[in-house]
């Protein structure tokens, strides 16, 4: 009889072996995390719901307007009226444009200087004539532009410079007459009736300028018919003047000077004068334009 126990022990060996192997193939096919795919798989894109976003436009800086440049005035007038320097927070107005109305001609009357209009009753023709009230041989514009290269000025004060309103002021109400004194009590003086001019706007040519730049002794004129059924003058002017605002050598837009101790500071700003436009305050039109 043949002996079979050997072949069996080594049969049992190859299979034990087998085993082995195929468990360690399994086991380190685990640790990679399965078993590669034969191809390569393509995932697809995601998709976004959101829309597409857009380019924003550019902020837009508005005008210097009034109220803006008064509050950069006060600024200067105090720091000067103190004995300090002028505001480093003013220099960020250089370069930035402006927009700004002079009232004139209210309730009928002539402004002094600069301003003034009539109507024909009959042909219901209206003249309106402005000059600029500032010149180059004004001693307080000197002074201001002093350090600063340039051969004329030409400016507008800004009348009621405590205002922001860009309108004529409301009247007031007629007086009973003058106050009778009273025993124990003194009489109020008469209210000063010159304006106070504490604030300019000028503009200063250089000698490189061209002189046709400068409205010297040319006034801005206007003529023109006004309907009947149209009131006119109720409200007065405005003269709307636009450009940029310069700085002096400086680097400062605005220079104050004190000329007394007992009133505020003189101070102008200095502009490049681009457009003035004439407008009817009674009705916002624009009658005439000068400039680009």
């Amino acid at each position: 009889m043949k002996d079979t126990s050997g072949t069996q022990s080594r049969l049992r060996q190859s299979v034990i072996a087998g085993l082995s192997l195929a468990f360690l193939a399994s086991f380190a096919a685990g640790c990679r995390g399965g078993t590669e795919p034969t191809a390569k798989e393509t995932v697809p894109a995601k998709t976004s719901n959101l829309p597409t976003p857009q380019a924003l436009p550019a902020a837009t800086i508005a005008p210097v307007g009034r109220a803006e440049l008064l509050a950069a005035v006060a600024l200067a007038a105090d720091e000067i009226a103190a004995g300090s320097g002028l505001p480093k927070a003013n220099t960020e107005l250089v370069g930035r444009t402006f927009d700004v109305r002079l009232p004139f001609g209210c309730n009928g009357a002539v402004s002094p200087d600069w301003g003034e209009w009539s109507i024909d009753p009959r042909t219901r023709v209206l003249r309106i004539s402005v000059r600029p009230e500032l010149t180059g041989d004004n001693q307080t514009i000197k002074a201001l532009g002093a350090g600063l290269a340039y051969d004329a000025a030409e400016g507008f004060w800004v009348a009621r410079p405590w205002t922001r309103s860009e309108n004529c002021p409301t009247p007031l109400p007629p007086e009973a007459g003058p106050a009778l004194p009273v025993e124990g009590r003194v009489p109020v003086p008469a209210p000063d009736a010159s304006p106070m001019r504490t604030f300019a706007i000028v503009q200063y040519f250089s000698p490189e300028a061209p002189r046709t730049l400068r409205r010297g002794s040319r006034p801005y004129a206007y003529t023109g018919k006004v309907p009947e059924t149209q009131t006119i003058g109720t409200r007065g002017f405005r003269l709307k003047l636009t450009g940029r605002i310069r700085g002096y050598g400086d680097g400062q837009p605005i220079h104050c000077v004190v000329t007394t101790l007992s009133r505020p500071p003189v101070c102008a700003a200095s502009v490049e004068f681009a457009r003035v436009v004439l407008e009817n305050a009674d009705t916002g039109e624009s009658l005439a334009e000068w400039g680009g």
